[in-house]
This record gives structure tokens, sequence and C-alpha cells, in this order.
């Protein structure tokens, strides 16, 4: 079996914990544990989700730290689940995998219509831990999803005057350009499309199974 993180990268909205839960349900039927690092996880107040822009840098610190600590315990599979849309957003976890010799898997969800995306958003009381995530938000997000989605191919050429590496500043509570981005580092790319969401959920987990399992070569 080859040691693996999986990177979820989606827009909110777009299904990841759903598709996340099917790989864990299949990969427990096989006896392998498969711990979740997301930053949003911090943000959970009981039941329901309370976001703070003043705790975000520390959130992230705290879930990067605890990722090294599964990768260090030597567990065989670990995912990523923040949203993950930019290489400089995957890049303290991809190298930390590289490091320990884990291979990598870029799950990435392409986004819906925005107004699915609204709608999932909302806080109601069947969904008391939606996220409530701004429109003007997820619109921007889903903009930066296509924009460095091209990343993922190692043969497309890198823009510098789009492909922008940034870095978040804890004291300016935003995001502070620093360079050029990279492209995401990944050994297997699965990406599922809107219309392919329902079947996937069927599917995923013996996808990521096989090729832990190195049965597709």
């Amino acid at each position: 079996m080859k040691k693996t993180v999986i990177i979820n990268r989606a827009v909110p909205g777009s299904g990841k914990t759903t598709i996340t839960n099917s790989i864990v349900y299949e990969l427990k039927k096989d006896n392998i544990k498969v711990p979740i690092h997301s930053t949003d996880e911090y943000f959970m107040v009981k039941e329901k989700y309370v976001f703070d822009i003043d705790k975000l840098g520390n959130y992230h610190e705290e879930n990067l730290d605890e990722f090294k600590k599964s990768i260090e315990n030597s567990t065989d599979v670990i995912i990523c689940d923040n949203t993950n849309i930019a290489p400089w957003q995957t890049e303290p976890y991809t190298k930390l995998a590289r490091k320990h010799g884990y291979q990598i898997i870029v799950l990435t969800l392409d986004p819906r219509e925005l107004e699915k995306h609204v709608v999932s958003q909302k806080v109601t009381l069947e969904k008391p831990d939606a996220h409530a995530v701004d429109e003007e938000i997820l619109k921007r997000m889903i903009v930066e999803y296509n924009l460095f989605d091209d990343l993922l191919n190692p043969k497309i050429i890198i823009d510098p005057q789009k492909h922008i590496h940034y870095e978040w500043d804890n004291e300016e509570m935003e995001t502070v350009k620093i360079g050029v981005a990279k492209h995401f580092d990944l050994d297997y790319l699965i990406r599922i499309l809107p219309n392919e969401y329902q079947d996937a959920q069927k599917k995923i987990g013996q996808i990521i199974l096989s090729l832990i399992k190195e049965e597709i070569q």
C-alpha cells in the first residue's frame, strides 16, 4: 500500500464533505483509518460554524500542525479538507507529504452555478452548520478556482500576470502578493464535474482505494 495524502479542492458548496465521507466509508471497510484535517472544524461551536477572521491564521497553523502529526505517525491515508483553490494554499501540506514519501492525490470538484453555492451556504434549522459564505466571496472563489485550475497541469505555462502567489498576513488580516505561483504538486488528479457528482459518491472510494493499492498503472 502506498502512503497517500488526498488534497481536496473545491469552492464551498461543491459537496466535498459528502465526497470525503464516501471515501472514508469505503476505506474503513478495508480497515484503513483516515484522519481528516480541516481548518473549518476549528470554527465549529457546538453545531454552528462561527467564522472569526482574527483566528484564521492561527487555525490554519493548528490544522497544519495536526496534519504534520498524522504524517509523522506514518498514517497510511490522510485528507486535507480545506478549499485549496490555489497552489500556495496546498504547498505547506504537499511539502510535508513529499518529505515523508507520500504520494499526492488532488481531488478537485468543479463549481456549480453560483446560485446553488449560495443556497448551500444558508444556515437553516436543517443545516445549522452551514458556513454562510457571502455571495460576493463565493463569486470571487469561483473566479480564482478557474484561474488556478490551469496550474493542475504541469505542462501549462505559468502567467506571472495572473498566477500570483499570495501569503496570509496575520497583522493585516488579508492576503498579500509575494511572487509568482507554482504548479500544484500532485501524482494523480481526480476531477468531479457537477453532473457527475451523484455517480461519483458511489465510485470515488473504490477509485481512491485502487490508487492507494497501486492497482492502476
